[in-house]
């Protein structure tokens, strides 16, 4: 299952950013500008609400023809702050891609990420179906019905093929509806990214600018599915930190425990090397991870290797959920 965002613009008014986090949106896409004049209404606004929320964002710019690259990343610069990445969005009246190509040199010369393109397909076909070369990764679009419905409900019907790549670029996020249903809202645009948030992270702090989001820690998931569970786990050189996080419902930890080579010194009664109990449990040995609301544990020195054991009831029938165990460093 993919990590799911959306798009949205001064259309959709006064839109609820952090409601949409905590449905499970992890990411955010906002129009900012559209050729050398026009600035969306919403974006600062937009921008204020999805820091907030600590999840990855990106602005995307309306390319518009007839107006140079110089002048249309000017009016950017005025608008976006370079530590958020800018998406050039080419559609209807967009121009050519000789334009494009101008417009993302531009921008990265100017210190921002260009981690994606915005070209649906039927532009594309519609320009000659030129190379594509060079240019960042695809946030292609495409719909197979516009039924409003489930973010995840939507995304059930995509057939695979609407991945496929074109122009020698890869599609690396999908624009699969424009009918989602999102914090009370609809029609929302609604987006795949077939990844993990720190891969996403990663992508939009990538293609050579400065970096797209406030210092953010890296971390690395291992998903913990709903029910009662033994997770046992290897710790990646250079973490410090573990997080235990879920996105809805709560997860009931019964012990979490860490071991190493020596470490702690001694053997348990029967003979195993001894374990180290990390946190703070309440007092029956067990601690209640609250979603929204990671539990965060420092890794002992000379730990290696840990293992978890939970009870994570389904809280919703409607939806597969899982929550997670990230490694922090």
């Amino acid at each position: 299952m993919p990590i799911f965002g959306i798009d949205i613009s001064h259309h959709q008014g006064s839109f609820d950013v952090a409601r949409a986090a905590r449905e499970g949106i992890d990411f955010f896409i906002f129009k900012a500008t559209e050729g050398s004049g026009f600035t969306d209404s919403r974006f600062g606004e937009n921008v204020a609400k999805a820091r907030r929320t600590g999840k990855p964002f990106a602005a995307y710019h309306y390319q518009r023809s007839g107006v140079s690259a110089a002048a249309q990343v000017a009016h950017v610069r005025k608008v976006v702050p370079t530590t958020v990445p800018v998406i050039p969005d080419v559609e209807a009246n967009s121009g050519g891609v000789s334009l494009t190509r101008e417009i993302v040199t531009r921008l990265r010369d100017a210190g921002y990420s260009v981690p994606l393109l915005y070209l649906p397909r039927w532009y594309w076909q519609q320009l000659g179906s030129p190379s594509l070369a060079g240019l960042p990764p695809l946030w292609s679009s495409r719909y197979p019905d516009n039924k409003v419905g489930d973010i995840r409900d939507e995304y059930a019907d995509v057939p695979a093929h609407y991945w496929n790549g074109y122009g020698g670029l890869r599609v690396a996020v999908l624009q699969f509806t424009s009918s989602a249903r999102v914090a009370g809202r609809s029609p929302i645009d609604g987006n795949a990214y077939r990844g993990t948030l720190t891969q996403l992270r990663a992508l939009f702090r990538s293609s050579g600018g400065a970096p797209s989001i406030p210092q953010q820690e890296d971390t690395m998931p291992v998903q913990l599915p709903v029910g009662a569970h033994a997770k046992s786990f290897q710790i990646p050189e250079g973490a410090d930190k573990l997080a235990i996080n879920c996105p809805h419902g709560e997860i009931r930890v019964k012990a979490l425990l860490f071991v190493g080579n020596r470490y702690p010194d001694g053997e348990e009664k029967d003979g195993l090397p001894k374990f180290d109990f990390r946190g703070n449990p309440t007092p029956d040995g067990g601690k209640t991870v609250h979603r929204l609301r990671p539990w965060r544990v420092e890794i002992p020195k000379g730990a290696t290797n840990g293992a978890l054991y939970y009870d994570y009831p389904k809280p919703d029938s409607r939806y597969e959920y899982h929550g997670s165990l990230d490694f922090v460093f």
